[in-house]
C-alpha cells in the first residue's frame, strides 16, 4: 500500500506537440557554446503566431537595442526547423514541460535556447 502526493504548482511533464506552439510566446536565453563554455548569450523572445510563421526578438548582451526578425518554421516530431537569420537550422526539443522547453541546435549542439512560456 502506497500513497503519493505532488505539488500542484510544479511543472508537469508533457509530451511535446507542434499544435501547442500556435499563438504562444516564449522568452529565455540563446547561448552559443564553444569548447564546452558559453561564448555568447542573448535574451530572446520567440513568438509562434501561426502553424508555420512567427517572430524572433533578440537582445544581445551589451547591445543597446533589440533586433526583430520575421521567421517561418516547421515541426517534425521533436525537431523544429527555423528559417530566421539568428536561429536558422534544425533544433531538437531536448527538454519539455508545460511551461518550459530547451532547444538544442543540430547537428553541432553548439547553441542552446532555454525558453519559458509567457
Amino acid at each position: 500500500f502506497a500513497i503519493a502526493a505532488c505539488d500542484p504548482n510544479e511543472n508537469k511533464s508533457a509530451e511535446f506537440e507542434a499544435d501547442a506552439l500556435i499563438s504562444t510566446v516564449w522568452k529565455g536565453t540563446l547561448q552559443s557554446i564553444q569548447s564546452g563554455a558559453v561564448s555568447s548569450s542573448a535574451e530572446v523572445t520567440v513568438k509562434f503566431n501561426t502553424a508555420d510563421t512567427g517572430q524572433l526578438i533578440q537582445k544581445r548582451s551589451g547591445a543597446p537595442a533589440k533586433d526583430y526578425y520575421d521567421m517561418t518554421y516547421s515541426v517534425s516530431g521533436k525537431k523544429i526547423t527555423f528559417d530566421c537569420p539568428v536561429i536558422s537550422g534544425t533544433w531538437e526539443v531536448s527538454g519539455y514541460v508545460e511551461q518550459a522547453m530547451t532547444l538544442t541546435l543540430l547537428p553541432s549542439r553548439n547553441s542552446i535556447m532555454t525558453l519559458v512560456r509567457q
